[in-house]
């Protein structure tokens, strides 16, 4: 959990702030793994309860989807999103809200903004050669030993006609 004490701006006048330092260890939110968080967080009294802008810095330990080796993505999470007052009550469209006891969880702004940052397809590196789709072999590491031309056994026939 990635908790803070604000309740000073619970009450306070419009346009009070108050800087937040995150600096964690290794997180684990919203079912990703990330190595560190590190960055400020300036939460800002508005209207309609407490503005939460900054930038967050992390890794991401992904899986590459062509060769499946585990690898770290490097991320920069924009956060701005408004948290409501305790008193405010619930609402239905899934917005952020403060603890009764003043205290506000990052954590599961965090954990959104983390699975938003991962590409749709993480590579561990733009050039991977991928697994060779027959024997398996990490092309990066090693070539591998399969036939370069491989003919559907099917169009074998068609062959012998040219």
């Amino acid at each position: 959990m990635i908790r803070f004490d604000v309740s000073s701006l619970i009450k306070a006048r419009l346009g009070a702030s108050l800087t937040l330092n995150v600096d964690t260890g290794p997180q684990s939110l919203a079912d990703l793994d990330l190595d560190f968080l590190r960055g400020t967080v300036q939460v800002i009294r508005v209207q309609s309860g407490l503005l939460v802008q900054g930038t967050v810095e992390s890794q991401l330990r992904l899986e590459c989807v062509r060769c499946l080796d585990p690898f770290v993505l490097p991320v920069t999470l924009e956060l701005e999103d408004i948290f409501r007052l305790p008193e405010a009550g619930p609402r239905p469209d899934g917005s952020y809200a403060l603890g009764v006891d003043g205290w506000m969880d990052l954590a599961p702004l965090l954990g959104e903004l983390a699975w938003v940052a991962i590409p749709m397809k993480p590579l561990c590196d733009p050039d991977c050669k991928g697994l060779c789709p027959q024997c398996g072999v990490n092309l990066n590491v090693e070539s591998c030993t399969c036939e370069s031309e491989r003919v559907d056994p099917r169009l074998a026939v068609l062959k012998d006609l040219l």
